[in-house]
Protein backbone atom coordinates (compact mmCIF):
# COMPACT_ATOMS: atom_id res chain seq x y z
CA UNK A 1 0.00 0.00 0.00
CA UNK A 2 1.42 3.71 -1.15
CA UNK A 3 1.94 5.84 2.00
CA UNK A 4 -0.84 8.60 0.24
CA UNK A 5 -3.12 5.78 0.45
CA UNK A 6 -2.58 4.75 4.24
CA UNK A 7 -2.63 8.65 4.98
CA UNK A 8 -5.44 8.78 3.15
CA UNK A 9 -7.32 6.10 4.89
CA UNK A 10 -6.37 7.04 8.61
CA UNK A 11 -7.50 10.47 7.79
CA UNK A 12 -10.85 9.67 6.18
CA UNK A 13 -11.42 7.45 9.35
CA UNK A 14 -10.87 9.92 11.69
CA UNK A 15 -12.93 12.53 10.02
CA UNK A 16 -15.89 9.72 10.17
CA UNK A 17 -15.58 8.61 13.50
CA UNK A 18 -15.35 12.73 14.37
CA UNK A 19 -18.76 13.19 12.47
CA UNK A 20 -20.04 10.48 13.90
CA UNK A 21 -18.52 11.91 17.89
CA UNK A 22 -20.59 15.66 16.77
CA UNK A 23 -23.99 13.84 16.23
CA UNK A 24 -23.59 11.99 19.67
CA UNK A 25 -22.55 15.16 21.12
CA UNK A 26 -25.64 16.63 19.48
CA UNK A 27 -27.57 13.94 20.97
CA UNK A 28 -26.29 14.69 23.94
CA UNK A 29 -27.02 18.38 23.80
CA UNK A 30 -31.28 17.56 23.26
CA UNK A 31 -33.55 19.08 25.63
CA UNK A 32 -37.01 18.59 25.94
CA UNK A 33 -39.09 17.06 28.40
CA UNK A 34 -38.88 13.55 27.72
CA UNK A 35 -35.80 11.89 29.68
CA UNK A 36 -37.00 8.48 28.53
CA UNK A 37 -37.00 9.57 24.77
CA UNK A 38 -33.81 11.55 25.66
CA UNK A 39 -31.65 8.30 26.69
CA UNK A 40 -33.17 6.35 24.05
CA UNK A 41 -31.64 8.47 21.44
CA UNK A 42 -28.40 9.27 23.31
CA UNK A 43 -28.20 5.18 23.50
CA UNK A 44 -28.62 4.44 19.60
CA UNK A 45 -25.96 7.28 18.90
CA UNK A 46 -23.57 5.78 21.52
CA UNK A 47 -24.15 2.65 19.58
CA UNK A 48 -23.36 4.33 16.44
CA UNK A 49 -19.69 5.93 18.05
CA UNK A 50 -19.04 2.33 19.65
CA UNK A 51 -19.97 0.15 16.43
CA UNK A 52 -17.75 2.69 14.32
CA UNK A 53 -14.99 3.02 16.75
CA UNK A 54 -14.84 -1.00 16.03
CA UNK A 55 -14.27 -1.01 12.74
CA UNK A 56 -12.10 1.62 12.85
CA UNK A 57 -10.04 -0.50 15.34
CA UNK A 58 -10.48 -3.41 13.12
CA UNK A 59 -8.92 -1.53 9.79
CA UNK A 60 -6.12 -0.64 12.23
CA UNK A 61 -5.46 -4.12 13.18
CA UNK A 62 -6.56 -6.40 10.70
CA UNK A 63 -6.47 -4.11 8.05
CA UNK A 64 -2.94 -3.89 7.95
CA UNK A 65 -2.24 -0.13 8.92
CA UNK A 66 -0.08 -0.78 12.39
CA UNK A 67 1.44 -3.81 10.51
CA UNK A 68 2.64 -1.25 7.90
CA UNK A 69 3.75 1.21 10.29
CA UNK A 70 5.85 -2.12 11.96
CA UNK A 71 7.45 -2.69 8.66
CA UNK A 72 8.53 1.53 7.75
CA UNK A 73 9.77 1.37 11.48
CA UNK A 74 10.81 -1.45 13.39
CA UNK A 75 11.61 0.52 16.13
CA UNK A 76 8.70 1.31 16.94
CA UNK A 77 6.65 -1.70 17.96
CA UNK A 78 6.63 -0.93 21.30
CA UNK A 79 4.31 1.96 20.75
CA UNK A 80 2.33 -0.51 18.36
CA UNK A 81 1.61 -2.65 20.83
CA UNK A 82 1.12 0.09 23.43
CA UNK A 83 -2.02 1.06 20.57
CA UNK A 84 -3.25 -2.47 20.39
CA UNK A 85 -3.70 -2.20 24.32
CA UNK A 86 -5.64 0.70 24.01
CA UNK A 87 -7.43 -0.40 21.23
CA UNK A 88 -8.23 -3.71 23.98
CA UNK A 89 -9.20 -0.71 26.28
CA UNK A 90 -11.40 1.68 23.96
CA UNK A 91 -13.48 -1.54 23.57
CA UNK A 92 -14.22 -2.78 26.59
CA UNK A 93 -15.07 0.67 27.82
CA UNK A 94 -17.66 1.68 24.82
CA UNK A 95 -19.14 -1.64 26.16
CA UNK A 96 -18.92 -0.78 29.76
CA UNK A 97 -20.55 2.70 28.92
CA UNK A 98 -23.24 1.23 26.45
CA UNK A 99 -24.28 -0.99 29.27
CA UNK A 100 -24.23 2.26 31.83
CA UNK A 101 -26.40 3.94 29.33
CA UNK A 102 -28.46 1.09 28.85
CA UNK A 103 -29.05 1.01 32.72
CA UNK A 104 -30.23 4.68 33.58
CA UNK A 105 -33.61 5.12 34.13
CA UNK A 106 -36.13 8.18 34.14
CA UNK A 107 -35.84 7.32 38.08
CA UNK A 108 -32.21 7.78 38.33
CA UNK A 109 -31.28 11.32 40.13
CA UNK A 110 -30.45 13.48 37.14
CA UNK A 111 -29.82 10.71 34.69
CA UNK A 112 -29.18 12.84 31.42
CA UNK A 113 -26.03 13.91 33.77
CA UNK A 114 -25.06 10.59 34.18
CA UNK A 115 -25.25 9.96 30.61
CA UNK A 116 -23.03 12.41 29.89
CA UNK A 117 -20.37 12.24 31.64
CA UNK A 118 -20.08 8.01 31.22
CA UNK A 119 -19.81 9.43 27.38
CA UNK A 120 -17.65 12.44 27.82
CA UNK A 121 -15.22 10.31 30.30
CA UNK A 122 -15.30 7.56 26.97
CA UNK A 123 -14.94 9.94 24.61
CA UNK A 124 -11.82 11.69 26.17
CA UNK A 125 -10.42 8.40 26.30
CA UNK A 126 -10.96 8.33 22.33
CA UNK A 127 -9.28 11.37 21.81
CA UNK A 128 -6.18 10.50 24.02
CA UNK A 129 -5.83 7.48 22.11
CA UNK A 130 -6.42 9.23 18.60
CA UNK A 131 -3.36 11.90 19.51
CA UNK A 132 -1.00 9.86 20.98
CA UNK A 133 -1.79 7.87 17.35
CA UNK A 134 -1.62 10.81 15.19
CA UNK A 135 1.95 11.30 17.07
CA UNK A 136 2.93 7.85 15.58
CA UNK A 137 1.77 8.48 11.72
CA UNK A 138 3.55 12.08 11.90
CA UNK A 139 6.58 9.91 13.21
CA UNK A 140 6.45 7.29 10.65
CA UNK A 141 5.73 10.01 7.55
CA UNK A 142 8.02 12.47 8.74
CA UNK A 143 10.94 10.58 9.39
CA UNK A 144 10.61 8.61 5.97
CA UNK A 145 10.33 11.48 4.10
CA UNK A 146 12.60 13.96 6.30
CA UNK A 147 11.89 17.85 7.05
CA UNK A 148 13.83 20.55 5.37
CA UNK A 149 15.42 23.30 6.95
Amino acid sequence: MQDDAIIRRVRDEHERLREITDALNNALKQGGGDVRAWLGNVCKSFEHFRAHLIHRIALEEIGGFLDYVVEKRPDLVKQVEHLKEGHAKMIEMAGATLAHLKELSTSDTDPRGLACTHVKIMLSEVDYHEEVENLLVVSVFNDDIGVGD
